[in-house]
Parts: structure tokens; C-alpha cells; sequence
């Protein structure tokens, strides 16, 4: 087994995956740091269709893979629930990858309660990313969603019991063992 690594952060909206994930990646090198939304807003202007979720998802999936070849490493931070027929890349297909290309595979989510999770998606700074702002009642949606039917990770951070860095010392630690 190599050195390399694919390292997915999960958890809902608001989590602090996108906070950790940049604090994980500014301490690595060859290491990109991926993240659905953002190839999802470049793709279709984040249009909420089964066929941009489709395009977006074989995208990646092809980015992911050609890092791998290269031997860079993959942070992904991405919300992922069960849902049928999802035309999105599952945990268990990530594993698939790291074992096909024969890396580390680790599998992480953060977590808070609801009225905190709401809380940080109020207070974001506006980004250049987010072109239309997401309904509350999407919101509530998108949690309650990825809470019933949520992966099994690793372990769980609890973000609102530590903050991002300590969150982000943890997981470098046990990727640098």
C-alpha cells in the first residue's frame, strides 16, 4: 500500500467540511482538494437537474481518477446520503478507487446539531460561487435527508464541540501514521 491517500469529509451542510478540508489540504502537498459544488456551480451554474448531477458526477469521477494515476493524493468534501438511483459517487465507491490504485482510504464526517448547522449557513460570507441562495425549507431538507440516511464513516467530529483546526490536526495525524 502507497503513501498516497483519498480522504473523504462528509456531513450536512454547514458541518465545517469545506473549513477543514482547506485547513488538511494548505498542510499537504500534491494533494487536491475537490469538492461537488464547486464543479457542479463551473459545470451548470449548480442547476439542480438529474442530468447536471450526472454530468457533474462523471466529471469528477474522471478528476479523481487521473489525480490518482498521477499519484496526488484527493481530499473530497461533500455532503453524501442513500438515496436511490443517486447518480452521485457513493463512499463505497471510493474505496473501490483506493484499492484499484492501491492508496489509503479514510472516511470522515462532521456533525453538529441542527439550529448550529443553520446558524453557519446564515452567517457564510457571500461567495462567488453561490449564484442563487438555497431556500430554508431546502436547507431543513438537505439536513434532515443526510441525517436519515448518512453513511457509516470512520468517526465523527463533532464540530461544534472543536473547532476546524483541531479537527484538522486529528485527521493529520492519522493520515501521516
Amino acid at each position: 500500500m502507497s503513501k498516497n491517500f483519498i480522504l473523504i469529509l462528509d456531513g450536512p451542510m454547514g458541518s465545517g467540511k469545506s473549513t477543514v478540508g482547506d485547513l488538511v489540504h494548505k498542510k499537504l502537498k500534491r494533494t487536491a482538494l475537490l469538492s461537488m459544488d464547486r464543479i457542479k456551480w463551473f459545470i451548470s451554474d449548480f442547476k439542480r437537474s438529474k442530468k447536471d448531477n450526472a454530468i457533474t458526477n462523471a466529471v469528477l469521477f474522471k478528476m479523481y481518477e487521473e489525480y490518482l494515476k498521477q499519484g496526488i493524493d484527493l481530499i473530497v468534501t461533500q455532503g453524501f446520503w442513500k438515496q436511490k438511483g443517486s447518480p452521485f459517487v457513493a463512499p463505497s465507491d471510493f474505496a473501490a478507487l483506493a484499492k484499484k490504485y492501491k492508496v489509503r482510504f479514510y472516511f470522515y464526517q462532521l456533525d453538529a446539531p441542527k439550529e448550529v448547522l443553520l446558524g453557519r449557513i446564515k452567517n457564510r460570507k457571500p461567495s462567488a460561487l453561490i449564484r442563487t441562495p438555497i431556500a430554508p425549507s431546502r436547507l431543513l431538507r438537505n439536513i434532515r435527508m443526510w441525517k436519515k440516511n448518512k453513511y457509516q464513516p470512520e468517526k465523527t467530529f463533532w464540530s461544534h464541540e472543536q473547532s476546524a483546526k483541531n479537527i484538522a490536526n486529528q485527521i493529520l495525524k492519522n493520515i501521516r501514521i
